[in-house]
């Protein structure tokens, strides 16, 4: 797909990678839904660079843990551009909660925004897309087993066989793929040593950026042949791992 003046929703548009894969797609001539939940005034900052450095953006709030809001989203999004081609479910929680303390909303959460919310947005894409070309990608997580975060992996895990169920359930004009996304943005809690002590642990010694995340996003795009990946933005971790 020539990703010039394709429609794209990114989930989680308005902060950290979402944004950063939200203005290089806009780069690339896509028009930007920016989906955001309670980050109004950095969706609307978004908003506003992209349009600024000459793209089309606008921005669009959803709780995409509440059903109606969800079904909501796309319908909202083609009735201000007419169309959705590109779906980038980049919206996550990450919360430390080991397996003895996971309760069931903690489970229901994160099991309604990493699995539910991507393959309910995945159905309504590709039936307003009516056989039209299209591109679905979900960002997941290079590490799946998470015991400290333990609904989260769970999560995670699910949204990797949702992808690759959804590549056979929707071809040939839908390729979904995903990107497993290793050390990429610390969390700002982390201390200088802990940054350190995982950098040399990365086959490439140094932590991905938000452009290594979008760079791979736009070649996906443009590819149509490529289908069912997992593709791991780690820095070589999950490829040299014994």
């Amino acid at each position: 797909m020539n990703p010039e003046g394709a429609v794209a929703l990114v989930t989680g548009g308005a902060t950290r990678v979402g944004r950063v894969i939200a203005a290089a797609l806009a780069a690339e001539g896509v028009s930007i839904a920016i989906h955001y939940r309670g980050s109004a005034e950095e969706a609307k900052t978004a908003a506003t660079e992209i349009s600024a450095a000459g793209g089309t953006a606008a921005i669009f709030q959803a709780d995409l843990t509440v059903e109606d809001q969800l079904d909501a989203l796309i319908p909202a999004i083609t009735h201000r551009f007419g169309s959705l081609n590109i779906l980038i479910n980049s919206a996550s929680i990450y919360r430390q909660v080991p397996m003895d303390e996971t309760d069931r909303a903690e489970w229901d959460e994160n099991i309604a925004l990493h699995a539910w919310a991507p393959f309910r947005l995945a159905q309504l894409m590709v039936r307003q897309l009516d056989g039209s070309p299209g591109k679905i990608i979900n960002l997941n997580d290079a590490h799946l087993a998470r015991p400290q975060r333990f609904a989260y992996g769970v999560s995670k895990a699910a949204l990797s066989a949702i992808t690759r169920s959804l590549a056979g359930a929707v071809g040939p004009n839908i390729q979904v793929n995903e990107l497993a996304l290793g050390a990429i943005l610390p969390p700002p809690d982390w201390s200088e040593e802990r940054i350190q002590k995982l950098t040399a642990k990365i086959p490439a010694r140094r932590w991905g950026s938000p452009d290594d995340v979008a760079r791979a996003i736009i070649a996906l795009i443009r590819s149509d042949y490529i289908n069912a990946e997992t593709i791991h933005v780690d820095g070589g971790v999950t490829g040299t791992r014994k």
